[in-house]
């Protein structure tokens, strides 16, 4: 499965130019609301990318450092993190390999206890929304996606994702607070695209289901498909425990539970993924 899938990403880039062969596409999963299955979706997604035989970065932008700690690293002893990276590239034009962290060929730039002052770091700067961009554009060349988990804030930070990024995922949690943030996740989308970043793409909106006996989930939903039309909705990711379980054991759902229904879900939403972009 792994070969297949790898030879046929191959094989449909040189002839029909889908998944560029060389340069990485960049996905940042993002909502200004905090508590959507962001991160949880971010990094079991790249994890399972890895699995379908991708060369997957995920990187951890969030002060919480959430998905650092679901790939099974502690961030407080982390010495170098992403705002390291960042700095030293700001200073030499390049960027120190070593800090990329590795769990079960997963490659990740982890956050610590810098990562807060990365906001800061950036204001201060002239081109301040396009420095991660430039800082990825050291690394595209080794990946074949690169995932970014973002915190729930209108900020540099996530502005500096969205300008990076190729395509924009945002979890939606089905609950009716969830579509406040989801309105203004989609204003900062459209004043980004028009902006700073024509070719930044919506993916899609990822449905998070809080209950299955709840009402309000299909409520939400309806309300979603009414809107935004089922073209851009992915498949509901269905309330588990099984997710906790797994990031408490520092894995991805599909390796810790994979008869689960959180690992049925993250792999069709992963496939729809894949799918909608080749």
């Amino acid at each position: 499965m792994v070969f297949f899938v790898s030879y046929h990403k191959i094989w449909y880039s040189v002839f029909f130019g889908g998944i560029d062969a060389f340069m990485a596409k960049t996905l940042t999963f993002a909502n200004l609301k905090g508590g959507t299955g962001k991160t949880t979706l971010c990094y079991n997604i790249a994890a399972l990318f890895v699995d379908m035989g991708y060369r997957s970065l995920l990187i951890d932008l969030d002060a919480q450092a959430h998905a650092t700690t679901h790939a099974g690293f502690e961030p407080i002893k982390i010495k170098k993190g992403v705002f390291e990276a960042i700095s030293e590239y700001l200073k030499k034009q390049s960027v120190d390999s070593q800090v990329i962290l590795r769990q079960q060929g997963l490659s990740i730039l982890p956050s610590n206890s810098k990562t807060v002052l990365l906001e800061e770091e950036l204001a201060s700067l002239t081109n301040k929304e396009s420095v991660l961009r430039d800082f990825l554009m050291e690394l595209d060349r080794d990946f074949d996606f690169i995932f970014i988990d973002t915190p729930p804030s209108l900020g540099l930070t996530v502005l500096n994702a969205l300008v990076a990024s190729d395509y924009l995922l945002i979890p939606v949690r089905l609950d009716f607070f969830s579509l406040v943030g989801l309105a203004q996740m989609i204003n900062f989308y459209y004043k980004v695209n028009t902006t700073l970043s024509p070719y930044l793409k919506l993916l899609g909106l990822i449905p998070i289901s809080i209950s299955a006996r709840a009402r309000v989930c299909n409520d939400v939903l309806n309300e979603l498909r009414t809107t935004f039309g089922e073209k851009l909705l992915f498949p509901t990711l269905r309330n588990d425990i099984k997710v906790v379980e797994a990031s408490s054991h520092g894995l991805p759902v599909h390796r810790y539970a994979p008869k689960s229904r959180a690992s049925e879900d993250l792999t069709k939403i992963s496939q729809e993924i894949l799918r909608r972009l080749i």
